[in-house]
């Protein structure tokens, strides 16, 4: 009887495996089916039968996660990528559904999976670069060209488009630096120029930390802006497109202006826009020389006021020890998590 059950048993779960096999099968032929299809028809009749075939081709994928064939993952790689640019033409790189795609086809990328379909992957993802540099999403666009050299069979052609995406917002930004300097220079009271000259050169380093004009650029504005608060946010208010490398660049809620130097105390005016006050201790602040060595302020100088409320200025003199021949490049006010810096050229 016992002998009996484990027969029934072992028919019943081979009928099931069978089922479930036959029901995959049934899948992948029926991608088959709408792949050849879509090959002799045209227009709306083919993007259903592209669509066809990838769904069905997903589902022999998803039902059969470790057992996927070289020709059936490489069809859905194929079908899924043919949907994928579909869904960006069509629509936008933002759409909901793109980065679904992109998981399954990255699932899918093995080692059998197909030089033409890695190497199609990478232009897809470039065409995403693309898609978000015409919007002036820069750090985005730059991100998917990185994505397409990692993933494509020859990244050469990925390499290129990312240096020359580069080498064009870095050159823009300098240009916009440009602009600005100078109008600074030739309207001496026109602070906000030299102010938005030095997020301008900023900007260009964040792309190309080579780019010399802008080295010089942003030395000289340095300079320039050492009494001047370099309130980004004030002066650039409507002026940038891209959010993600604004906050990058107007990274401190805490500006500093040193205003006058009398021996070794110096006037520094602070302006806070912190999450909660600062109480504040003379020796947060430091100088900083070119060698990166740093010379806390005489510890014990009052401060008036000795709480700085947020949205709040002080104006402070600290008093220095003696920094002999060193080259003074900055000043720092750090308190715990907060922090900032002036640097001098």
């Amino acid at each position: 009887m016992k002998s009996v059950s484990r027969l029934l048993v072992s028919a019943l779960t081979l009928t099931a495996v069978a089922l479930l096999t036959a029901c995959a099968t049934g899948e992948e032929s029926a991608g088959d089916k709408a792949y050849d299809m879509a090959k002799r028809v045209s227009g709306d009749q083919r993007k259903t039968q592209l669509k066809t075939a990838y769904m069905n081709y997903r589902k022999a994928v998803m039902a059969k996660p470790d057992g996927v064939s070289t020709k059936l993952r490489n069809r859905f790689l194929e079908m899924a990528l043919v949907r994928a640019k579909m869904m960006l033409e069509e629509g936008s790189y933002k759409m909901d559904g793109i980065p679904l795609l992109m998981e399954d086809i990255e699932n899918q990328l093995k080692d059998d999976a197909l030089p033409e379909n890695r190497q199609n992957y990478g232009a897809f993802l470039a065409q995403m670069g693309d898609s978000a540099a015409a919007r002036t999403r820069y750090i985005d666009a730059l991100a998917y060209y990185d994505r397409a050299i990692e993933k494509a069979n020859d990244p050469t052609p990925f390499k290129d488009k990312r240096t020359g995406v580069i080498k064009n917002v870095a050159g823009e930004n300098y240009e916009l630096g440009m602009m600005n300097w100078e109008i600074g220079q030739r309207e001496k009271n026109d602070v906000e120029a030299t102010v938005k000259a030095e997020y301008y050169a900023k900007v260009a380093l964040y792309f190309d930390s080579t780019h010399a004009k802008a080295l010089k650029l942003l030395s000289d504005c340095y300079k320039a802006n050492i009494n001047t608060y370099s309130a980004y946010l004030m002066v650039m208010d409507g002026e940038y497109s891209d959010t993600i490398v604004f906050r990058k660049i107007n990274k401190y809620d805490i500006l500093l202006a040193p205003e006058a130097t009398k021996g070794s105390t110096h006037k520094i005016r602070m302006h806070s826009n912190t999450y909660n006050p600062l109480r504040m201790r003379s020796e947060h602040f430091m100088l900083v020389d070119t060698n990166g060595k740093r010379y806390p302020a005489n510890a014990g100088s009052k401060m008036d006021p000795d709480i700085l409320d947020q949205e709040r200025e002080g104006i402070y003199l600290v008093t220095f020890p003696n920094t002999g021949k060193a080259t003074i490049k900055k000043v720092i006010y750090e308190n715990g998590p907060h922090y900032t810096e002036k640097n001098f050229f």
